[in-house]
C-alpha cells in the first residue's frame, strides 16, 4: 500500500524528473520551469504517493485567491498529474485526489480548478462549467480590428521594461480575476505554463493612447520550433477596443493565420468589441470542484450585495450527505441539488440539468457568477 502525502521539498526535484518524463519531450522547457508554483519548495502544496520512499504518482496543486467583484475567494488549481507506468492501475490519482480534498477544505479553500474532464474527476464531483466563445480572428478581421483601434485613439506596440506599473495596474482593475502581484505577474508571463503544453511562446503587447497604457495582452505564438498548435491569446486587460487592436496587431505582426481568443460570457465589452469574429460556444477548460459550498456562499457574499437589487435576500446553502446541498431562496423554498447541478446553478449561463432552471428562477439575481478563464497564466 502506498503512503498519500504532501510532496517534501527535498522531494521536489524527483517530481519534476517524474513530471518532465510523462509530459515532455526534448523540445519543451521544463515542467519545473512552466509551473514553478507547483514545484515550489516554498509552498510545498502537491501531493504524491510513495512506494518505499519513491515517488510513483503526483498531482501538483497551487493555491491562489480569485478576485470576482468585491469577494475574494480561496481556491486551489490541480494539475500537472501523473502515475509511473509501472504503477498505474492501483487507484493511487484517486486516493491522492480524495487527500487534495480533505486538504483544501481543512485550508480555507472553496474552489479547485482541475486541469482535467477525464473520469477520475468527474466520477469525484468535478464537472465541466461555464461558457467561452472561442473566436477565431483571421486576416480580414485582423485588419478591422486594427483600424477600429486606430480609429479610437490606441497604438500598438511590444511591451517595454517601463511598463510593469500600468500592466499591473490594468489586471488589478479587473471585475473578475486572479489577484497578481507585479512580480507574480511577471513570473507567470515569463514561465509559459499553457504555452509551453502546446509549444508555443509568449509575447506581451500594450496599447496607449495619448501616452498612456490602456491595455495589454499577452498571446502565444510559434517560434523556430515550428508549433503546428493555433496561436491564442492568454490573457488580457484595459479598454475593450484596445485589447481587441492588440490581438488584431498580433495576428497582423506576426503572421498568424489564425488567433483564438476564449472569451467568457460575463467580458460582454470584449465580445462587443469582437462582434465581427467567427466564434464557436464552449465551456471552461477543464473541470471544477466545489470544495466547501458553504465557505463559497459565504465569499461570494460581499460580490452578490453588489450585483442583486435585495441583498437582504442573499441564497444560503447547506451542505447535505452524499456530495447533495440544500439552497433555500428568499421566499422559503428548499431545493436539493446534486454536485453536478450546484455547479451548474452557480456557473453556467444557460444551465441544463433538469434540477437548476426552477431553483435559479426562484433565486433571481445571483446566478450565475463570472469565473476567470482557466487557460490563463495561472494555469496548472
Amino acid at each position: 500500500m502506498a503512503e498519500i502525502r504532501l510532496v517534501a521539498a527535498e522531494e521536489m526535484a524527483e517530481a519534476i524528473r517524474g513530471s518532465d518524463a510523462v509530459f515532455r519531450d526534448a523540445e519543451q522547457i521544463s515542467m519545473g520551469a512552466a509551473f514553478p508554483a507547483v514545484f515550489s519548495p516554498a509552498l510545498s502544496q502537491s501531493f504524491g504517493a510513495y512506494e518505499d520512499g519513491k515517488l510513483v504518482s503526483f498531482m501538483g496543486l497551487v493555491p491562489a485567491v480569485l478576485r470576482i467583484g468585491d469577494a475574494r475567494v480561496p481556491m486551489y488549481s490541480l494539475g500537472s498529474v501523473y502515475t509511473l507506468p509501472d504503477f498505474r492501475g492501483h487507484g493511487y490519482a484517486g486516493d491522492i485526489l480524495q487527500a487534495i480534498k480533505a486538504h483544501v477544505r481543512a485550508s480555507g479553500g472553496a474552489l479547485v480548478y482541475v486541469s482535467g474532464d477525464r473520469s477520475l474527476y468527474t466520477r469525484n464531483q468535478c464537472h465541466p462549467f461555464g461558457a467561452i466563445d472561442r473566436c477565431a480572428i483571421g486576416a480580414a478581421q485582423a485588419e478591422g480590428l486594427l483600424q477600429a483601434g486606430a480609429a479610437a485613439g490606441f497604438a500598438v506596440r511590444e511591451m517595454a521594461p517601463t511598463d510593469w506599473m500600468y500592466v499591473s495596474e490594468l489586471a488589478a482593475a479587473r471585475r473578475v480575476a486572479y489577484e497578481q502581484s507585479v512580480r507574480e505577474l511577471a513570473e507567470l508571463i515569463a514561465s509559459e505554463a499553457y504555452a509551453s503544453c502546446l509549444k508555443l511562446r509568449h509575447r506581451t503587447l500594450v496599447a496607449t493612447k495619448d501616452g498612456r497604457v490602456a491595455a495589454f495582452a499577452v498571446v502565444a505564438t510559434p517560434d523556430e520550433r515550428g508549433s503546428k498548435r493555433t496561436p491564442l491569446a492568454v490573457e488580457w486587460a484595459g479598454d475593450a477596443v484596445a485589447v481587441a487592436a492588440i490581438l488584431g496587431h498580433a495576428a497582423t505582426a506576426y503572421g498568424l493565420p489564425q488567433l483564438d481568443v476564449p472569451v467568457a460570457w460575463h467580458e460582454r465589452e470584449l465580445a462587443a468589441a469582437l462582434a465581427g469574429v467567427p466564434s464557436a460556444a464552449g465551456r471552461n477548460l477543464g473541470t471544477v470542484h466545489v470544495a466547501d459550498a458553504e465557505r463559497l456562499f459565504a465569499c461570494l457574499a460581499p460580490y452578490w450585495r453588489t450585483s442583486i437589487a435585495d441583498p437582504t435576500e442573499l441564497p444560503h446553502v447547506r451542505t447535505l450527505p452524499d456530495h447533495r446541498y440544500a439552497l433555500t431562496a428568499a421566499d422559503g423554498r428548499t431545493f436539493e441539488l446534486d454536485s453536478a447541478s450546484l455547479v451548474s446553478l452557480l456557473f453556467d449561463p444557460m444551465p441544463s440539468l433538469p434540477a437548476v432552471p426552477e431553483a435559479r428562477a426562484a433565486m433571481l439575481g445571483p446566478f450565475p457568477v463570472p469565473l476567470p478563464y482557466a487557460g490563463g497564466l495561472n494555469y496548472v
